[in-house]
């Protein structure tokens, strides 16, 4: 009962004073961490259903953030007022995890037309594969032979990024960014070509 009455008073609290509270580490800072959330997660998983429009990738980023907030809170000086770094940090998360599923859509869409094109380069297309080898065949002659090298290491090969890293002697960091980019680059060349075709 009394931890009860305790938890009531703790929700009657500021953001501020329970931030003090939980940076205390005393007997109460698991509560006044859990009045926190429990204040703002509604609004926090609302924000971020607006913002990735997919209530299951919300409730990931709303995850992600309560980790982050937990981690950092000790940390945090009050520059700002608690919703809005909370807000922030939740902010940061959905950019990421849209970034995430962008490079994810986009590396399936890049795997599927290459894979067509190593399908059914030797066998006999019918017309509408045809147009789409021929599509991925000049994007890819398009491109930077450092882009295509990877695409062909990632796609053909079947190489992880670890390996490319290995093959190409770079940093995993460095094959992930220029497999990206090579991603990008081939999708921009697809689609010209694509424009090209229609005029």
């Amino acid at each position: 009962m009394k931890n009860k009455y305790a938890k009531q008073a703790l929700e009657s609290y500021s953001d501020e004073l329970l931030v003090a509270l939980f940076q205390g580490r005393g007997g109460s800072a698991d509560d006044a961490y859990g009045v926190l959330i429990q204040r703002h997660q509604p609004d926090l998983l609302r924000r971020c259903r607006a913002r990735l429009e997919n209530r299951v990738d919300a409730e990931e980023a709303v995850q992600e953030t309560l980790v982050r907030v937990f981690r950092g809170l000790f940390r945090f000086r009050g520059d700002a007022a608690f919703r809005t770094w909370l807000f922030s940090i939740a902010d940061n998360q959905c950019n990421t995890l849209h970034q995430r599923r962008s490079r994810l859509v986009m590396s399936e869409h890049v795997r599927a037309l290459i894979e067509l094109h190593q399908e059914l380069q030797h066998a006999e297309p019918e017309a509408g594969d045809a147009e789409s080898i021929e599509g991925v065949r000049r994007s890819l002659a398009n491109l930077p032979a450092r882009a295509r090298d990877v695409l062909m290491l990632r796609f053909y090969g079947d190489l992880s990024l670890e390996e490319i890293a290995d093959t190409l002697d770079i940093g995993l960091s460095a094959a992930k960014m220029r497999l990206y980019r090579a991603m990008s680059q081939f999708e921009a060349a697809f689609e010209a070509g694509d424009l090209a075709d229609a005029a």
